[in-house]
C-alpha cells in the first residue's frame, strides 16, 4: 500500500477516533501478512497512550465500513501506541521533537541521499505544511529534505542512556 493511501487511510481512522480524544500518528501496511498497523496516541500527543486505549481505539475502528471497503479481502487491524521511537508523520510532530534525533526514509533522493539518521535542527515553514523544509545534522553533514518528500520518519531513542 503506498503513502497516499496509508494517508488516506489514517484519514478516514481519525474522522472516527478524533472525537473519542485519539490520534492516528501513522499508518503501516505489512502486505505479506496482511495487516494494518495504526499508531495512535492521545489527541495532542501528551503522555501515550495505554493499553486501555489501544483497546478502545480499536473498538471503535471495528465497525469503520469505509476502511474494510478500502482494503480488500481479510486483513488483520493492529492498534498500537507509538511508544518511545515514535513514528513522527505530520509537521507537528517534528516542531515537537526538534533537538532530538530522528531516523527517515524518503520517497526519492534529495541531494544523493534517500535516508538518514540525524538530530532534527529546525524546520522551515514554506505556505503549506507539506511545503516545509527539515534539516538535520548527520554524520555526513547537514542534510535538508521537504516534508512531502517523506516516506517514513520515527525518533531514535539512545539505549546507552536509558
Amino acid at each position: 500500500m503506498d503513502r497516499a493511501r496509508l494517508d488516506h487511510v489514517m484519514a478516514v481512522v481519525n474522522a472516527q477516533l478524533n472525537s473519542a480524544g485519539y490520534d492516528c500518528i501513522e499508518a503501516e501496511w505489512s502486505g505479506n501478512d496482511r495487516i494494518l498497523r495504526l499508531f495512535v496516541d492521545n489527541l495532542g500527543g501528551e503522555g501515550g497512550l495505554a493499553l486501555d486505549g489501544c483497546v478502545k481505539a480499536s473498538r471503535l475502528l471495528q465497525e469503520v465500513t469505509a476502511l474494510d471497503d478500502m482494503i480488500p479481502a481479510r486483513y488483520t487491524l493492529e492498534v498500537s501506541s507509538p511508544g518511545i521511537e515514535r513514528p513522527l508523520r505530520r509537521l507537528e510532530h517534528f516542531v515537537r521533537q526538534v533537538g532530538q534525533t530522528i531516523q527517515v526514509k524518503l520517497k526519492d533522493k534529495v541531494g544523493d541521499r534517500k535516508q538518514g539518521v540525524g538530530k532534527l535542527l529546525g524546520i522551515e515553514k514554506h505556505g503549506a505544511e507539506d511545503e516545509a523544509v527539515l534539516t538535520l545534522e548527520t554524520e555526513q553533514g547537514i542534510w535538508s529534505f521537504p516534508l512531502m518528500s517523506l516516506q517514513r520518519a520515527s525518533l531514535v531513542y539512545d539505549w546507552s542512556h536509558g
